[in-house]
């Protein structure tokens, strides 16, 4: 008799409770890291420089998500048991590295310091919705959803925080010559933009009355009070833990399970991830990470920069330029929610299409009428944040529903969404310094035609294999087969299985199964791609 004590399942309730602390903490790193957008003029302000050179400092954030993504997809494989204290502890060290930011007097130490926050943002990534994954398994395509959602909730909140400890532009019959710093008791800076064949004057603004690190401070309090929740979790989770580990030691808990320890040949290896088939995980693998190299540069493109297109090409007002903000991030955050419900009753490979549909009509839509007025842009930028705003989670549901996604595969994942964030921010602020504001538009459309081709190659591909999760159902249906032949010990009750004969007298049977069942009898692997399921010759 089995007296190996087993671990709980989680119930419903308790999984929504989670998942929602799960959204909280995608909150904190929307107003962490997100912070940069609204404050972008006064961080320029301060540090006496050009768009160029403080979008690629705070671009370390991406340097730093390409860092932390690597290290965060080695841990989960390794220590998957502890993801709720990887996620208390990077919260509260990414809290530190963002709320120092404005405190820094030099770009080469926003960079470092971005760097730090974006490293604890990729573990907090991968070990949060690997938790995620491993709570809802086949149904985690929702749950994704509404846990990216937080990224946005967190992102709208944060420039209506910053908004009054922002610089305040300069009275309008001040005319000293443009270009000069004067600091007195108010010190009023401005500078200039040449964009082209033309000289573009940027609004002046009084540099002491910028106060933006009341702003930062008060986003990395709330993270830190977050992670306490996430330290409980892990302390309470002693006993889970340790019949979770014991039941593994013993050879007694399910190998698929989505906690065990894989080697570190298993964990690099696509194969491990796609069932055995090596050539279509480096497929699925490839594209994916294409495909969070456009997203992720994108929406930091348009999260960065609509403030300070607005103001600058529009001429919009300092709080006008921070209303916007705060709608594409209100859009956003819509954007997520909406295609979590929509997940549900859409399958993910039709949803990805519409979403980068949405994303290249909007971007067009923007190319042709977001030069003609303020209208426009408060129009159609909320449009494009709501189709953007889903891809991220959506290019993780994807994965799931054609593959495992491990910890490392969440890593390579992250580590395309690092890069393209790296590339996107230095592009956009090379165009934008050398040939004026009008470059966020374009850079925006090329980032929409990238985005719907990769969907569409991606589906094109997955479309050869199909869900993982409906071979893992026929197989489980096979293994209740075969178990109840094989309790049958008559002559009588030789069975025909997939054109395969089952004899009674076997005392082992190969299937096709690549996993090891100790309940009633060893399978082991053979012909993992045959979905035929046949049974072999006498072992």
């Amino acid at each position: 008799m089995d007296t190996t004590e087993r671990p709980k399942e989680q119930t419903t309730l308790q999984k929504v409770i989670k998942t929602i602390l799960l959204v909280v903490v995608w909150s904190c790193i929307g107003m962490c890291l997100e912070i940069t957008g609204p404050t972008l003029i006064d961080l320029k302000i301060r540090i006496k420089t050009d768009y160029e050179s403080i979008s690629s400092a705070i671009s370390g954030r991406s340097a730093g998500f390409f860092i932390g993504s690597a290290l965060g997809g080695v841990l989960v494989d390794r220590l998957g048991l502890y993801c709720d204290l990887m996620v208390a502890i990077c919260l509260d060290l990414m809290a530190v590295s963002a709320a120092s930011v404005p405190w820094v007097p030099m770009t080469e130490l926003i960079f470092f310091v971005s760097l730090c926050a974006g490293t604890f943002e990729g573990v907090i990534n991968i070990a949060g919705q690997k938790l995620i994954i491993n709570m809802w398994k086949e149904n985690s395509a929702s749950p994704l959803h509404i846990l990216h959602g937080g990224f946005g909730i967190g992102s709208f909140i944060i420039p209506l925080i910053a908004n009054p400890f922002l610089a305040k532009p300069a009275p309008d019959d001040k005319n000293d010559t443009f270009g000069n710093v004067s600091c007195d008791s108010q010190c009023e800076v401005n500078f200039t933009t040449t964009p082209g064949p033309t000289t573009t004057t940027e609004k002046r603004y009084l540099a002491d009355t910028s106060r933006i690190e009341y702003a930062y401070g008060i986003a990395g309090l709330i993270a830190v009070v977050v992670s306490l929740v996430f330290y409980t979790y892990h302390f309470f989770g002693k006993k889970e833990r340790q019949i979770i580990r014991k039941s593994m030691e013993n050879g007694t808990g399910n190998d698929k399970s989505d906690t065990r320890t894989l080697t570190f040949k298993e964990m690099f290896n696509p194969a491990t991830c796609a069932a055995g088939r090596f050539l279509y995980g480096v497929e699925i693998f490839v594209l994916v990470f294409l495909f969070f190299m456009q997203a992720v540069g994108g929406e930091r493109v348009g999260g960065k920069f609509i403030r300070a297109f607005s103001i600058d090409y529009h001429h919009f007002s300092s709080d006008d330029g921070s209303y916007i903000n705060t709608v594409f991030w209100i859009a956003f955050s819509c954007g997520r929610v909406g295609a979590f419900v929509a997940a549900k009753w859409i399958p993910i490979r039709i949803l990805i299409l519409i979403e980068t549909g949405g994303c290249l009509a909007s971007s067009i839509a923007l190319v042709f009428l977001g030069t003609s007025g303020p209208l426009a842009l408060w129009v159609i930028m909320p449009i494009l944040a709501v189709f953007i705003a889903p891809l991220f989670p959506s290019g993780i549901g994807w994965a799931n529903f054609h593959i495992e996604v491990t910890g490392i595969a969440i890593t390579v994942f992250l580590l395309g969404g690092s890069i393209g964030g790296l590339i996107y921010m230095k592009l956009i602020g090379f165009l934008y310094d050398s040939y004026g504001p009008k470059m966020f538009l374009y850079t925006l459309l090329g980032y929409g035609i990238a985005v719907f081709v990769l969907a569409v190659l991606m589906d094109v591909v997955g479309a050869q294999h199909g869900s993982r999760f409906d071979k893992n159902n026929t197989l489980d249906n096979k293994e209740v087969e075969i178990k109840e032949v094989w309790s049958t010990d008559t002559a009588e009750n030789d069975h025909k299985l997939n054109g395969s004969t089952l004899d009674n007298g076997y005392e082992k049977i190969a299937v096709d199964n690549y996993s090891s069942y100790n309940s009633y009898e060893t399978f082991t692997t053979k012909q993992k791609e045959n979905e035929n399921f046949p049974v072999s010759e006498r072992l």
